[in-house]
């Protein structure tokens, strides 16, 4: 079995990424980190930041076009093996909203139902 090791983001979740920075007239990108919490012990976090919030750190930076997204460096390794994509509502799916969605690697991690809550698993 193949482990997907990096983090990748689809071109639905770039597309929204850069509309949204558009709207806000941010410049510097988002943040994808995880946060304690959840039903399944950590969160997902994509968070709009500024420059401020990048001072004292070196985080992964992944880039399309315009658009960063920084990796919080305490985080990465919990975040390996993550898709961040971007669904619109489609009611034949039973999909009511239009959100951010995080896939998961299931050799990495395990996530609940809610798909913003994740687990690490303990690999030998």
């Amino acid at each position: 079995m193949r482990i997907k090791t990096g983090i990748s983001i689809t071109k639905n979740a770039w597309n929204k990424m850069e509309s949204i920075m558009k709207r806000s007239k941010n410049n510097t990108g988002f943040m994808f980190s995880a946060k304690s919490g959840g039903c399944n012990g950590f969160n997902f976090d994509l968070t709009l930041i500024d420059d401020d919030k990048l001072k004292d750190s070196k985080p992964m930076v992944l880039k399309n076009n315009k658009t960063k997204v920084y990796v919080d460096p305490l985080s990465e390794m919990y975040l390996l093996g993550t898709t961040i994509d971007y669904i619109y509502e489609d009611y034949s799916k039973g999909q009511f909203e239009n959100k951010f969605i995080f896939k998961v690697d299931s050799q990495l991690l395990s996530s609940c139902g809610c798909g913003i809550s994740f687990s690490p698993k303990k690999l030998i």
